[in-house]
């Protein structure tokens, strides 16, 4: 039996067990997203002195459940059985993107330690969307929620459980040889469940503890989706950077969506080398390569990772890190380069020659921290200069009364 059909038997039997059919599209409230995963948000108005809450979910922690109701005196339960009602040791399964069968060696509330050949891998639970195995699917229903109120009575319920098989994340890109460069912020959504969600609305937040705080707010919060957006609008909750988004939002089983949220055009791009040199350097070392962004207009302020496009048919792109600094600049480091260069010639005890090299084809500014120590002193200096495009530059670097001083030659 080929692995599709596998899967595809496995994932009806489990989520027949977890949910009813009907409920594999899941209609949420309010779709809280963070980069480990989301708050779902749904609401309802308990009537009976026992309901059941529809939860697609395998398992439950209290720190993954919340819910606010206008009468507290309430009781919440749930029951998981034990792993073995659905996976035994000794079963065979198999794991996207692990070739082969795999067998089950031992079974743990949050983590599977599986075998093939002598190989041992551990499966955490965040990642069992992944599994898939031929079951006989006659075992007990595999989770259950229940509410129990003294009477029943009208009793308005909100609740949310966390999921960190939904998220999103938030990316950036810039070409540096635009002629008008402009830093793009992205928000990419990614639903690996095995339930379809909707919902009439979102938020994102990058850590899911803000996620919760957000839901803490109460029903005051959901009167920011007056507004009426195409695309997430950048806001803050709590001292944190969101962003969010009142149109309808539909996420099918296992997809992923990539949303443009917002262009920055940057005024000037400017590229700098550091290097930290001490007295006693005695080989050529690279620039630790940087780049300023200079904007009129506010970058963003939300943290993320950004690939900077180059497509000159020789490099793709260059991935680092955005982290908001100044309001209309900020810095990212791309590492170590050899396109400039320090090296060191002594001429002798307290004085040394330092030759910067530029092989860019464009001017670049060198910084330059210097630094000398013994038994006897410290000393400290600072110096930068502009490098134009493939050119060197020497400077003279003197330790004189224990200060060093530096100079173009």
């Amino acid at each position: 039996m080929n692995k599709s059909l596998l899967w595809s038997i496995s994932a009806l039997l489990l989520t027949s067990q977890w949910v009813q059919a009907d409920d594999k599209n899941v209609t949420a409230d309010w779709l809280y997203l963070t980069t480990q995963g989301s708050w779902i948000e749904r609401s309802a108005v308990l009537t009976q002195t026992q309901e059941q809450l529809p939860l697609p979910v395998a398992d439950l922690s209290a720190s993954g459940f919340w819910w606010q109701a206008d009468n507290n005196d309430i009781l919440l339960s749930w029951q998981t059985p034990k792993l073995s009602d659905w996976l035994a040791v000794d079963q065979s399964v198999q794991v996207d993107d692990w070739s082969g069968s795999w067998v089950v060696t031992e079974l743990r509330s949050n983590l599977l330690i599986l075998a093939q050949d002598g190989v041992q891998r551990a499966l955490p639970a965040d990642q069992w969307y992944r599994l898939s195995w031929l079951s006989s699917g006659d075992s007990d229903p595999a989770f259950a929620l229940s509410v129990t109120q003294a009477t029943a009575a009208n009793n308005a319920f909100r609740y949310a459980w966390f999921d960190g098989s939904l998220g999103a994340e938030v990316r950036y890109s810039l070409d540096i040889e635009a002629a008008r460069p402009t830093l793009r912020q992205q928000l990419v959504l990614h639903n690996n469940s095995d339930y379809s969600l909707s919902a009439p609305g979102y938020s994102f937040a990058q850590s899911r503890s803000q996620g919760r705080v957000m839901l803490a707010r109460g029903a005051e919060a959901m009167a920011m989706s007056d507004m009426a957006v195409a695309v997430p609008k950048s806001g803050d909750s709590a001292g944190q950077a969101t962003l969010q988004s009142d149109q309808p939002v539909q996420l099918p089983a296992g997809s992923h969506a990539w949303l443009s949220v917002d262009d920055t055009e940057l005024s000037a791009i400017r590229h700098h080398y550091r290097f930290s040199w001490n007295t006693r350097q005695t080989e050529t070392m690279p620039g630790q390569w940087s780049l300023t962004l200079v904007s009129e207009d506010d970058l963003p302020a939300i943290a993320g990772p950004v690939q900077i496009a180059v497509w000159d048919q020789q490099v793709a792109l260059l991935e680092t890190q955005y982290q908001p600094q100044q309001e209309t600049r900020a810095q990212v480091a791309l590492g170590s380069s050899d396109m400039m260069t320090l090296a060191t010639e002594v001429l002798g005890a307290s004085e040394w020659e330092l030759v910067l090299t530029n092989r860019n084809s464009r001017s670049v500014e060198a910084i330059l921290d210097l630094s000398h120590w013994d038994n006897n002193s410290n000393a400290e200096a600072g110096f930068s200069l502009t490098v134009p495009a493939q050119s060197t530059e020497r400077l003279q670097v003197r330790l004189s009364n224990g200060q060093l001083s530096v100079r173009p030659l």
